[in-house]
């Protein structure tokens, strides 16, 4: 492994432990919480293991993203563990205009 991969590596890891950590301690407090959170900038997929309230077995999701630059993120495609879910976010928006971007103020 050479330096700039373990660099990554490690960029990756403190990310994803605070935004765990932000994520349930502020967003999902109400809905459960996130039990397991994978950041891969390199093959930039974030993959999520969500604990919600109500819900009998755990969703797995992998979200397939770009960054176009360091303040706006785009989310190109959802995989989950249930496909109605997959489906129904995929298929919100057409393909040739999907991506749904967040900009960082």
């Amino acid at each position: 492994m050479d330096f700039s991969s373990w660099a990554s590596r490690c960029k990756d890891t403190a990310l994803e432990h605070v935004a765990k950590w932000l994520a349930n301690r502020y967003h999902l407090k109400k809905l459960g919480r996130i039990t397991n959170l994978k950041l891969d900038s390199t093959a930039q997929d974030i993959f999520l293991v969500l604990d919600l309230r109500g819900e009998q077995k755990l969703i797995e999701l992998t979200l397939h993203y770009r960054m176009h630059n360091p303040t706006v993120l785009e989310i190109a495609e959802v995989q989950s563990s249930r496909p109605w879910i997959t489906e129904s976010i995929n298929g919100m928006v057409p393909a040739e205009q999907r991506g749904w971007r967040f900009h960082r103020r």
